[in-house]
């Protein structure tokens, strides 16, 4: 018997929970802040040295549990009478800290032969549900141009997922730098016999999803993105062929709610990241703002999914993170219902979400080869990762920034309560081609140090017979994710067909922070007023010490 689940926080909103303090965690009444109650999360000033923050470290009873080595975030637990609030205000007052916040508590926002592929409504809607016809992504045309491909992976940040599935586990990624069960770390990353993914919830190599009070929600989720395709079983994915790459982060606490922490949904973003993964779903939310959590995805360089939660309240006056960080890589999603409308469940917001996606009612993978349907903006945010995945399928070269107007500017407007006002349409996205284009040409070596200078061409294309006004701008976006502005934007008027070059010369600054070394990329972009059209190209630049 089929069963609906409404993955989110609502649910948890039914029970009235005291404060309490158990395995250091800190539960307030949900919807408040909630943290671990004995942990912070502390960046350091740049030019800080290792001896300064050792000898701080032992100043306030701090104990490394880990350095998030690509932002350098400290992951500290202390053991004092101090509260979380009161040691961030000390470290705070420190000339030596960047920043230092609680290590926050999240929540779950929860025409192939394929025989139940006739249930999955999102994919194709004619009506099986009750529904409205063509209230769909339109995945059965999406088809006919790209139904996925091996190489592309995606991350499943979530409770785990069933490795052994029957529609998921030849779609599952394998880390093709590890050597199974041989107890070694292969490939020098930290983790040892991370064969298919990491729990991070556990510290252990198996990111299977165990946990009954989770209920199976990341198996769920990549059913979603990539149950295999046109094998004869059950349901089908929006990507036939791809790569899930399992994190688990979530699980059991208190026999009731299943939750994550900062500290380990960061640590996992850093994990996908160092594999160059570019897509990854994040199906979850609740809590306030994390400095530390905005810094790890902004140097993720991933197009990053994100449920907008399912609490039907407007994200532009109540944020919900990390759907409402401002960050470009990040895709907030809403959820529909089969008639096209906003799901009662929904967040919604014209500003902070981005464009909305299926999520009421949606059949997918459970654990033990089973299959249900399940309800939440949960649902909704793998169908946006999903098509990412498709749209890189069919040209990997494709920036965050063109995928992401890709997605949007495809959408099916439906007057919803989104930037766009649209929902998900995949196959209109596959087909979109911007009119006017950018082309980054260096002029010169591409490995630079402090000091020296660089020089490169921009070439802005019309490629329609009218007229365009266009916005031309280029910028340096480090290792960490932030970005450098080098020229404009500028504001130019393009004839039908015309092309303008011009070349630019950049001198780099001494000095510079030891978190800038390493791949740069230079990234010329073009834009026509309300993003009509969007293009970008971009050049790797290796800053040496």
């Amino acid at each position: 018997m089929l069963k609906k689940i409404l993955c989110s926080m609502s649910l948890i909103s039914l029970v009235v929970c005291a404060v309490v303090a158990l395995s250091g965690l800190a539960i307030a009444q949900p919807g408040g802040t909630e943290y671990v109650l004995d942990d912070v999360l502390v960046k350091f000033k740049a030019e800080v040295n290792k001896e300064a923050v050792v000898s701080l470290k032992l100043k306030f009873g701090l104990e490394t549990v880990k350095v998030l080595k690509r932002t350098k975030i400290h992951h500290l637990k202390f053991r004092s009478n101090l509260t979380v609030q009161e040691m961030i205000e000390r470290l705070s007052r420190s000339p030596l800290v960047g920043y230092a916040v609680p290590n926050y508590i999240r929540y779950l926002n929860r025409t192939p032969n394929d025989p139940d592929y006739s249930e999955q409504w999102a994919l194709n809607n004619t009506g099986q549900t009750g529904g409205t016809p063509d209230a769909d992504i339109d995945a059965p045309e999406a088809w006919d141009l790209q139904t996925g491909s091996s190489s592309m992976v995606v991350a499943v940040v979530d409770s785990g997922i069933d490795l052994t599935h029957e529609d998921l586990a030849a779609n599952l990624w394998t880390n093709p730098g590890e050597i199974p069960g041989n107890g070694i770390d292969d490939d020098d990353n930290g983790y040892i016999d991370d064969v298919n993914g990491w729990d991070f919830r556990d510290n252990d190599n198996d990111p299977t999803d165990t946990s009954p009070i989770c209920g199976g929600h990341g198996t769920h989720v990549a059913g979603i993105i990539g149950a295999v395709g046109n094998n004869g079983v059950a349901v089908v994915g929006v990507n036939w062929d791809v790569q899930i790459m399992p994190l688990r982060c979530f699980g059991a606490f208190l026999g009731i709610f299943c939750t994550a922490n900062d500290s380990d949904i960061m640590e996992a973003i850093e994990y996908y990241t160092d594999f160059g993964v570019r897509v990854s779903n994040n199906s979850y939310g609740g809590g306030p703002s994390s400095q530390a959590m905005e810094e790890v995805i902004r140097a993720s360089h991933s197009v990053f999914a994100a449920a907008a939660g399912n609490d039907g309240t407007n994200n532009d006056t109540s944020p919900h993170y990390p759907s409402n960080y401002n960050l470009d890589n990040i895709i907030a999603v809403a959820a529909t219902d089969h008639n096209d409308q906003m799901a009662y469940f929904s967040n919604f917001g014209i500003k902070s979400v981005d464009l909305a996606a299926p999520g009421d009612k949606i059949l997918s993978t459970l654990p033990g080869n089973n299959y249900d349907v399940y309800s939440g903006t949960s649902m909704a945010s793998p169908f946006v990762a999903g098509a990412a995945a498709l749209l890189l399928a069919q040209d990997f070269t494709l920036t965050n920034m063109e995928v992401k107007w890709r997605l949007l500017k495809g959408t099916d407007p439906l007057g919803l309560p989104v930037l766009t006002g649209g929902r998900l349409n995949i196959y209109n996205s596959l087909l979109l081609e911007p009119e006017v284009t950018i082309d980054v040409v260096p002029l010169g070596p591409t490995n630079i140090h402090p000091g020296e200078s660089f020089s490169y061409e921009l070439t802005a294309t019309n490629l329609s017979a009218d007229p365009k006004t266009v916005n031309v701008t280029s910028f340096v976006r480090h290792p960490d994710g932030s970005e450098r502005s080098i020229v404009g934007p500028n504001t130019i008027t393009l004839s039908g067909n015309e092309s303008i070059t011009h070349s630019f010369n950049y001198t780099v600054p001494t000095g510079v922070p030891s978190r800038y070394f390493g791949i740069n990329r230079l990234v010329g972009r073009v834009w026509t007023s309300a993003f009509e059209d969007l293009d970008e190209d971009e050049e790797l630049y290796n800053l040496l010490p």
